[in-house]
């Protein structure tokens, strides 16, 4: 991924200086034109050309650019934030016991004026908690022992409710899972976030609690609304988050997504025969 990530950095500073080149030299002969035209007719024909040559190949570079690295650069940039986050983070509750750690997060969020909801069904999935409030969400499930199977199906849920049942194009949700314990599959989609849409207008975020060894896993160091709902409300933090909330050490499967990347191509991207999780 490093060595893709410098082609198209180098490529993209490349675009950056053409594009200003050729401003600079439009401007700079529509400015200077008169004189140009003048002085030599067949002189200011031959700028005319350059001109339109100089556009031409801009737009063709562009082109060549978007169409090679757009449709990856959202997930590669989602990888690297799921690579180089922090293995986890602590809460600041004192609740080690998860019915007393969800009604914590229930009474703040219900003082923070959420509409609130308890012990809901959704397509024969219960949700302990489901708060909203204009564009953002939050659902809490409490379940014993967590494994990847279990966030799947619950993701599932709430991208239903939120784009089916809620009729929501735009939005910010957290599905926080309280658990005594988190099975290292379930941790692993901690750091993921799903966008919807084309134009990624509603985000969804993973986040995990373990209220007795007051870990908590989720992408903390990509700047969102997710985040904020996280720190806030699920673990009662300021954002920037502290120093004493983080632990900076990154996990095995970071580690290990890190070196798979380094295979990453844009060929197997595109035939979607590479992915992470």
């Amino acid at each position: 991924m490093n060595k893709f990530r410098k082609k198209q950095k180098r490529l993209f500073a490349a675009l950056k200086a053409l594009i200003v080149f050729t401003i600079v030299f439009i401007f700079v002969y529509i400015g200077a034109q008169p004189y140009i035209a003048d002085f030599n007719q067949t002189l200011d024909l031959v700028f005319n050309y350059l001109c339109d040559i100089l556009v031409i190949i801009t737009l063709v570079v562009i082109f060549v650019y978007y169409s090679k690295y757009s449709k990856c650069d959202s997930f590669l940039t989602s990888v690297e934030y799921e690579i180089n986050d922090a293995g986890y983070y602590f809460t600041s509750r004192e609740e080690s016991e998860c019915s007393d750690y969800l009604n914590a997060v229930y009474n703040d969020l219900h003082s923070n004026g959420f509409a609130m909801s308890k012990d809901i069904e959704i397509n024969d999935f219960t949700f302990d908690l489901r708060a909203y409030k204009k564009k953002e969400f939050i659902y809490t499930a409490v379940i014993e022992d967590l494994d990847k199977n279990d966030v799947v199906a619950y993701l599932d849920e709430v991208i239903d409710d939120i784009t089916i049942k809620n009729l929501k194009r735009k939005g910010n949700a957290v599905l926080c899972f309280i658990t005594d314990k988190a099975n290292d599959d379930a941790v692993e989609l901690s750091k993921t976030v799903t966008p919807l849409g084309k134009k990624e207008t509603v985000k969804i975020s993973i986040c995990i609690v373990e209220p007795q060894s007051k870990k908590v896993y989720f992408r903390g160091n990509e700047e969102s609304v997710c985040r904020k709902l996280t720190a806030n409300y699920i673990m009662n933090c300021e954002i920037p988050i502290k120093d004493k909330f983080i632990h900076k050490d990154r996990l095995p499967f970071q580690l290990e997504f890190e070196e798979q990347m380094e295979h990453f191509n844009l060929k197997d991207f595109r035939d979607g025969k590479f992915y992470v999780h």
